[in-house]
């Protein structure tokens, strides 16, 4: 029998705690001693949290004998997105990168479905803690601005804009976590007790945004701010508003973004278009290769860094031309353009899914209020130009806004639970606390692979028999973990192959390599490959692979 929420016994409020601690860390935490020091902890302490906070929320509504259940046509378009990710294993290249994406978006949309279950209040509690994360990163990129150095891997950009790193990341990464976290603040200026904080908190992160240089983030800036100025149709707040805007330009402006905007500029009216969008033109060629290619299946979910290199390079053989990036980093994990991602890994049925949730996200703009538009606003030009939807610094407040949506969408009903309910508890429970266990060996398995790495990159200063016994070492960790780590298989035979190298066994380098471009096609394979066999004086091979790799990013050279 169904019961109203107010007839319900309030929820506990561990699972909120939980949760937003954990947006908390995931905003905060770092690991430079990883792979991934930004990205794969923060997604792994974002959804361990989720898991956790989930899980408690089933024990408890076990214990209440009632449960609250979201509806409404926008939770359906949200659960089908892993249905297809999954279904798409079938044919991709590599299955298991596409169950592991079905499995993450699962744990993301189950976060979307519980946040729709909670009041608002206590999903602004949730955001609260991860504006909190985003203003302590900013403070620390001011301060590393201010000349203090706290991430010495950003000491090799002293001069640049990479230099301007926080806890949250990378500048396009921080000025995403701040804008995307806009619209919050904005409405806590109307809502809160304490408008004052909020409105400082905007100002303070929307300096953040125009600091980090990040055009993505200053169009973002704008677009929110316009559409909560036009929303408002006050001339009082118009007036209040530029005065504030000014100030905070000015500081951004002193900061260096007035230099970024004039080379930008410059490389507008010479036509380097390909400079000025920082070379996302790679990613989404390759993205749009693959649609070409398949157009109506798609290459499976999370298989568009599988694909990258050899998809890359088929339209620049296509188009008769050779790459244009200026630095050694090759490789694009994501498109820098989620919905052109999304189209290319799942073909005709994401492109129909994209159409479905926004069909459904307009629909419910007028019973979402003001918080739907202000969003859209901040997301847009990121999902555009960067992968908001690929990072938990983007997930964060994409999943708490889709979380108000869906409650507005039809209001969460509660409903008597009476049999079965410890069991399926139970068991809903140990699956989420897997889940949790899960995000932590990702995590684990991550700063050992960067910490071998960072092993053999500082063994270059060794002398050969110390770099010899560092590879010999490094090999003979990863050798019997290989067969247990499917989803990193073909990296760690990279890694096996660059230890091999440190120890001027070229024959066993190359097998190494060419089993993990097998696996994966990825460019560092191949760029090694060459190198193993140029050591063995086979140039005419090594040359074939080294032209290939150096066509797509002349830099190599």
């Amino acid at each position: 029998m169904a019961r109203t929420r107010s007839q319900a016994e309030p929820p506990s409020r561990a699972p909120v705690l939980v949760a937003a601690a954990g947006f908390l860390l995931a905003e905060i935490a770092v690991l430079p001693g990883a792979m991934s020091p930004f990205r794969l902890p923060k997604e792994a302490a974002a959804l361990a949290a989720i898991c956790l906070a989930v899980a408690l929320a089933l024990l408890g509504a076990a214990r209440r004998r009632s449960i609250v259940l979201p509806g409404g046509r926008l939770a359906w378009v949200l659960a089908a997105l892993p249905v297809l990710q999954l279904a798409s294993a079938v044919w991709s290249a590599d299955p298991l990168r596409a169950l592991e994406s079905a499995l993450l978006t699962v744990l993301w949309v189950v976060a979307i479905l519980w946040l729709a279950t909670l009041d608002d209040g206590r999903r602004q509690f949730i955001a609260g803690a991860a504006v909190l994360g985003v203003a302590a990163s900013a403070a620390v990129m001011l301060l590393q601005l201010a000349g203090l150095e706290i991430f010495s891997f950003a000491a090799p950009f002293t001069n640049s804009r990479l230099s301007l790193t926080g806890l949250t990341g990378n500048p396009a990464d921080l000025a995403m976590a701040a804008a995307l976290l806009l619209p919050f603040l904005l409405l806590w200026t109307e809502t809160s007790r304490r408008p004052r904080i909020a409105g400082a908190a905007a100002a303070f992160l929307s300096l953040a945004v125009l600091v980090t240089q990040t055009l993505t983030g200053i169009v973002a800036l704008a677009a929110i701010l316009l559409v909560w100025l036009i929303r408002k149709r006050s001339p009082k707040l118009w007036l209040s508003v530029a005065l504030i805007a000014a100030l905070v330009v000015a500081a951004a402006l002193a900061a260096g973004l007035g230099d970024r905007l004039q080379r930008d500029a410059n490389r507008a009216l010479r036509g380097e278009w390909y400079e000025l969008f920082s070379a996302r033109g790679d990613g989404w060629t390759a993205a749009a290769e693959m649609v070409r290619s398949r157009p109506v299946t798609g290459v499976g979910a999370a298989n568009f860094t599988q694909l990258y290199y050899p998809s890359r390079l088929a339209w620049l053989e296509r188009e008769g031309g050779t790459g244009g990036r200026s630095e050694l980093a090759s490789h694009f994990e994501w498109a820098h353009c989620d919905p052109l991602q999304l189209a290319a890994e799942l073909g005709l049925a994401g492109v129909l899914w994209m159409a479905v949730f926004a069909w459904s996200l307009a629909s419910s703009r007028a019973r979402a209020g003001p918080l739907l538009p202000l969003a859209a606003a901040a997301t847009a030009p990121f999902l555009l130009l960067h992968y908001p939807a690929h990072l938990a610094i983007g997930l964060i407040p994409i999943s708490l806004v889709l979380g108000h949506v869906v409650s507005r969408d039809a209001a969460p009903r509660t409903l008597s639970w009476q049999r079965g309910r410890w069991l399926v508890a139970g068991v809903l429970a140990v699956l989420l606390v897997a889940g949790a266990w899960w995000q932590l060996q990702r995590v684990a398995v991550d700063v050992w692979m960067g910490g071998l790495e960072l092993r053999m990159a500082l063994s270059q200063r060794a002398d050969p028999q110390a770099r010899a016994q560092i590879g010999a070492a490094v090999e003979a960790q990863i050798a019997p973990r290989i067969g247990r780590m499917p989803l990193a298989a073909a990296s760690l035979w990279r890694s096996v192959g660059r230890a091999r190298l440190l120890r001027n066994d070229a024959a066993g380098a190359e097998a190494a390599f060419r089993t993990s471009y097998e696996r994966w096609p990825h460019e560092d394979a191949e760029f090694y490959l060459g190198i193993s066999l140029a050591a063995q004086g086979r140039r005419n091979e090594a040359l074939s692979h080294l032209g290939r790799v150096c066509r797509t990013n002349p830099r190599l050279v």
